[in-house]
């Protein structure tokens, strides 16, 4: 009988450990595919299927700004700016003579922050420096225009426009003066009781205002003077002056002509004052000027009669520098 053989021992051992790793695979498997479902699940739980929206910036509790008028808003714009002036039936306007002389007195009145126009003497030390700075502050240049009084005893300069002059040299004369006068934008007369009173070189005048697209402001030296009436009949826009107040130097009587002023306006007319730069006057006018008369006052350019400006748009004034008055 043949002798059955037996497996050797290493080949038993080693079909035991095929065996065990089947084995184990079985097993193990199915388990390995469970967790990886359950890790896989987890994930999605933590995963919201629509990422939430963002959260808005925190916004400003501050409360809205008051919304500007259009008038304060054209008022704002910077000079350069060219528009139709807009005029008004009503209001205070102050007109400051003689300005040429005196940088620092000027530099006060520019520090009263209303609507003040600047009216320069060609024939002024300063007249140049003296509209740039006032161009410089926002205000309206004028040209103080020389012209002939009836008193001959006054002296005359060769700014002066005079009676007999001829069309020619009083073309010059203006010519001469308004050059040394930059930036300006209208004409009002100094002195003139004598020339404002005759109609043809009062016609040459305004004929020269309409070359220059100059306003006038009639500075009524003489009730005789026909300078608005020349001026309107030729369509060069104008005004004419209600008070000076400062004709006679004394407190009582500035007073006097400011509340004339105020009264004035109150009957909602157009109400042109004229004063100088006087240390009374300045100081009158520091001492004296309220709230009241600060929203009262305007451009001399927004009380013109005639046909609108196209030109240098109104500037906005604060009222900082005015006392705050009854």
């Amino acid at each position: 009988m043949a002798q059955k053989k037996n497996i050797p021992f290493w080949l038993g051992l080693v079909l035991v450990m095929v065996l065990v790793a089947l084995l184990a695979l079985v097993f193990m498997a199915p388990q390995t595919e469970n967790e990886t479902e359950q890790f896989s699940v987890q994930i999605l739980k933590k995963q919201p299927a629509h990422p939430p929206a963002r959260e808005p910036a925190p916004q400003a509790t501050e409360p809205m700004p008051e919304v500007p008028s259009i008038g304060q808003l054209i008022e704002a714009l910077p000079p350069e700016k060219s528009l139709t002036t807009i005029r008004a039936d009503h209001g205070l306007a102050l007109i400051i003579d003689d300005v040429g002389y005196n940088l620092s007195t000027l530099k006060r009145l520019l520090a009263l922050s209303v609507p003040v126009a600047i009216s320069v003497l060609p024939e002024g030390p300063f007249a140049e420096q003296s509209a740039r700075l006032a161009h410089q502050s926002g205000q309206v240049v004028m040209l103080h225009l020389p012209m002939q009084p009836i008193d001959p005893s006054l002296q005359m300069s060769e700014s002066f426009l005079l009676e007999g002059m001829s069309e020619e040299a009083l073309r010059d004369t203006f010519k001469r003066d308004i050059d040394r006068v930059p930036f300006a934008e209208g004409v009002n007369n100094h002195m003139g009781s004598q020339l404002t009173q005759m109609e043809v070189p009062m016609q040459q005048v305004m004929q020269l205002c309409l070359e220059h697209s100059l306003f006038f402001v009639d500075s009524k030296t003489s009730s005789s003077s026909v300078a608005a009436t020349v001026a309107k009949s030729m369509g060069v826009n104008w005004a004419s002056r209600r008070f000076f107040l400062d004709h006679i130097m004394s407190p009582e009587a500035m007073h006097h002509e400011w509340e004339r002023a105020r009264t004035c306006v109150k009957k909602g007319r157009r109400c042109i004052v004229i004063a100088h730069p006087r240390a009374a006057s300045v100081a009158f006018l520091e001492n004296n000027l309220t709230k009241e008369d600060a929203a009262n006052m305007v451009s001399i350019k927004r009380l013109l009669r005639g046909e609108p400006l196209t030109g240098q748009s109104l500037q906005q004034h604060d009222i900082r520098g005015i006392r705050n008055k009854p």
